[in-house]
């Protein structure tokens, strides 16, 4: 077979893949490539129809049932005058909450305008086939022995791909590349018809970016200047743990001037399966992860739809990378204590990587009281700080609210047999504890799981992958559909770490993956990456540079992103000594208008 005849074969393929071209929506999308149709508005809202006060997270599709009705995240932290700093969101729009939509300027004030936050109120949505037929049609373009007109008749750029927000306005103090893109004619620009595409993960993804400058009408608290780029994606297979699960990318920006300490990330979600009426929730402590169950083996009818009936689903959100430990110089040891015990990076051998699992998991109830909803910036730092809106701390049994001095702590409420060594109860092993072996009254939970704390620098970035999974058990009741989940994470968290994103340092930039791993600015063909040895080193790296990037500026990053060395760089071998940094992992980047060149050294 020739090589023109096999082109017509693949592109054949990917024209009876490619779905109807998806453009960016005023406020929301409705990510539906899989067995799941997931609602993301533009301010960071996961799941709720704030125009109609409906859950929209459907899981089978087809089904008309929700296991989850909101979603969103949680930031605490306290500023150098230890004035305390929150952002959160449970069920508001932008004119009643915290946030709103489109990116902050990075030159310290963390400001925006409204004309931006109008421009930036959409989503935007992409799906792989497209990406690889507009690159197949540019790669045919460039290519002498290709005809265009031939195999690629009337070809026209994607809508999508047009509307995409990948470059920011400079003149007006934002950073210049907002959401990731594949640069095919490495001009440092983005134009599609040129041949560039959006980056995506997944088959299908959106991109959504908001931030918290706005005055905060849900907390009544000072903003902390964080714009947040999101990327939920799914992906179009007959496996159906994918099929069913949605991914969540989240990147972090501290655009502000203030340093935060004492910072706390929670995930809030409020799960209601089907009738949200008769649900139970618990913790997987082990696995990091988060979930609802019914309380008994019927799921009835109610207003929010026909109930998912007997034998009902457990479903959950998973923290498949949590955000950096504070940086000590050290490869930290794993242990049975957090955040080793269910963090990752832990005696690897590589400093400062280490990332926190979750550090707490809480639930609070739809009514008043000290386990009830909360209503200031206190209220929600409590439940981010591991206690009840009282101060009373979360213990262990009941309904992990006691007043007995003598209660014992507990940092994951209903973990069941998850924590066998008492890791969130101080080291003491406890007996498993569910709401179903307490006894509770269900009734309409939400959950807070809390990854921290940590300290925010100015500048520094963070970088989050969650995961929102269904599970189904064919017998057996509720608790075998928790088996079922538990089981569906352990595959799900098996193929996120094969993600690029998943071993993607908060020094890199924001990207998506195209055809593996591509960045807003693109890597040279000829080299991967920038050249240096040896590695490890102790007091100086050897950086081999290309004749095109001579004179350019070398940039040397520690693990949370600051700036720790730059140096001017001539063609070939440069010395850069590195004796004075703490030891560590470091990431390098040499960069022009037209070419990224990044590698990593490690100090000893």
């Amino acid at each position: 077979m020739n090589r023109t005849t096999t082109l017509s074969i693949a592109l054949a393929c990917l024209l009876l893949q490619t779905p109807t071209p998806v453009a960016a929506q005023s406020g929301y999308a409705v990510l539906s490539n899989g067995d799941v149709a997931a609602r993301f508005n533009s301010w960071g809202l996961v799941g709720e129809n704030v125009s109609t006060g409906n859950a929209s997270f459907e899981v089978p599709q087809g089904t008309g049932n929700d296991p989850l009705f909101s979603s969103a995240l949680w930031v605490g932290g306290y500023d150098a005058g230890n004035q305390l700093h929150v952002a959160a969101m449970m069920y508001e729009s932008p004119s009643n909450g915290d946030l709103w939509p489109g990116p902050l300027t990075n030159d310290g004030t963390a400001s925006t305008t409204q004309a931006v936050s109008t421009a930036y109120d959409q989503v935007w949505c992409v799906n792989r086939s497209e990406i690889e037929l507009h690159t197949a049609y540019h790669n045919c373009l460039a290519d002498p022995n290709c005809d265009a007109n031939v195999l690629f008749p009337n070809y026209q750029t994607p809508g999508s791909f047009l509307q995409w927000p990948a470059m920011g306005d400079v003149s007006l103090g934002y950073d210049i590349y907002q959401a990731p893109f594949y640069d095919f004619n490495s001009d440092g620009d983005y134009q599609p018809d040129d041949g560039d595409v959006p980056c995506i993960m997944g088959d299908k993804a959106c991109y959504i970016s908001y931030n918290d400058a706005k005055p905060h009408l849900l907390t009544s608290s000072p903003p902390l200047g964080l714009q947040v780029q999101m990327m939920p994606f799914e992906y179009l297979t007959g496996n159906a743990a994918l099929a069913q699960t949605v991914f969540m990318r989240v990147h972090i920006v501290n655009q502000s001037a203030n340093t935060y300490t004492d910072t706390r990330l929670g995930l809030f979600t409020d799960f209601d399966l089907g009738n949200y009426a008769d649900d139970y929730v618990g913790t997987d402590a082990q696995r990091n992860l988060c979930y609802v169950y019914n309380a008994d083996n019927l799921d009835e009818a109610s207003s929010g739809g026909p109930g998912y009936g007997p034998e009902p689903p457990a479903f959950g959100v998973v923290l498949l990378k949590g955000p950096l430990v504070d940086a000590n110089g050290l490869d930290d040891a794993p242990s049975n204590t957090l955040p080793a015990w269910n963090g990752h990076g832990f005696g690897d051998q590589i400093a400062d990587n280490e990332r926190f699992g979750l550090s707490w998991s809480r639930y609070f109830n739809n009514n008043a009281g000290p386990q009830g909803a909360p209503a200031g910036q206190m209220d929600f730092m409590s439940y981010l700080d591991g206690a009840w809106l009282n101060g009373v701390p979360q213990s262990y049994g009941g309904t992990g609210y006691s007043t007995n001095p003598n209660a014992t702590p507990a940092r994951f409420v209903y973990p069941g047999a998850s924590d066998p060594l008492g890791v969130g109860t101080g080291g003491q092993a406890q007996a498993p504890w569910t709401e179903l072996s307490a006894g509770n009254a269900p009734f309409d939970r939400k959950m807070v799981g809390v990854m921290g704390p940590f300290t925010v620098e100015p500048g520094e970035h963070i970088d989050l992958l969650f995961a929102y999974v269904y599970a189904r058990a064919s017998t057996g009741g509720p608790t075998s559909s928790i088996t079922a989940l538990q089981q569906r994470v352990d595959s799900v968290i098996a193929f996120a770490t094969t993600l690029g994103a998943f071993e993607t340092f908060e020094t890199d930039p924001f990207y998506g993956e195209c055809s593996g791993t591509v960045t807003s600015i693109p890597v040279a063909a000829d080299h991967e990456h920038l050249e240096l040895f040896p590695v490890p080193a102790e007091a100086q790296v050897q950086v081999r540079v290309p004749t095109a990037l001579t004179g350019e500026v070398l940039v040397v990053r520690d693990a949370l992103g600051r700036v720790v060395h730059v140096q001017r760089m001539l063609a070939g071998l440069n010395t850069v000594d590195i004796a004075t940094l703490s030891k560590g992992l470091y990431t390098c980047e040499l960069t022009s208008a037209k070419l990224r060149y990044a590698g990593r050294l490690i100090k000893e």
